[in-house]
């Protein structure tokens, strides 16, 4: 059997320099649990008849286990005159093997379970209808636009929505007529025009407040509170 593979799973780590990261430890930080598990993809690179890659594991199996925990990935790149670019490439290239791997071992367990639970929601209501519409071409029932030689579908929405001339006012502003003909300012017009007025050195300034329709004095319901009392 040959040997099993190799991980570092283990969360104790720091860097090498307290407060810094090393370039290359950056560069793995999205690697799980810990950042120096990237030796584990090194270690899928080696089995796939890569000779650099075998060496460089071959180093990292060497060190005592002290500095496997406290190594950076530079120094083993310069032991094992391994480029850094080439480390960078064997893991991107085996997390991305394994990714798919997860992909499609997720699309052949759950598919089942999708078509199920979306059936299951086409049926529980009458507003559900793209996951009847959904169903429906998982089934086989509703031609998928572009296959069977009818060639590009075209989606044709029911909703009525009104055009940018319908919107505005006959002769006014609109998105496809930036003339302002009937008065109407859009809100950075406004703005300029506030600015100017508050330039002016006879810009007024005072405020009132404006008086309440229908609303009975402050003053009048005390002197009907005091009449009460007496």
């Amino acid at each position: 059997m040959p040997p099993p593979p190799v991980q570092d799973l283990e969360c104790i780590h720091e860097p090498a320099v307290a407060g810094v990261r090393p370039p290359l430890a950056a560069a793995f930080r999205f690697v799980e649990p810990t950042w120096r598990n990237y030796i584990a993809y090194v270690d899928a690179e080696a089995r796939t008849g890569n000779k650099d890659a075998e060496r460089y594991v071959r180093i990292w199996q060497s060190l005592p286990r002290k500095e496997q925990q406290s190594h950076v990935p530079e120094q083993l790149c310069e032991l094992s005159n391994v480029p850094a670019a080439d480390l960078i490439a064997w893991v991107t290239r085996q997390a991305w093997v394994e990714s798919s791997a997860k992909t499609s071992l997720v699309l052949s367990f759950m598919k089942d379970r999708v078509v199920e639970k979306t059936a299951e929601f086409a049926m529980a209501s009458a507003d559900n209808i793209k996951h009847a519409e959904l169903f429906s071409r998982q089934a086989g029932l509703v031609q998928t636009p572009g296959v069977g030689g009818r060639g590009a579908g075209t989606t044709i929405y029911n909703v009525p929505v009104a055009s940018s001339g319908a919107v505005a006012l006959a002769g006014s502003r609109s998105e496809s007529s930036p003339v302002n003909a009937s008065g109407l300012k859009s809100m950075d017009q406004e703005i300029v025009d506030l600015s100017a007025i508050m330039q002016r050195q006879d810009a007024p300034t005072g405020a009132r407040a404006e008086a309440l329709v229908d609303e009975p004095d402050d003053d009048d319901n005390d002197a009907e509170s005091e009449e009460d009392d007496e």
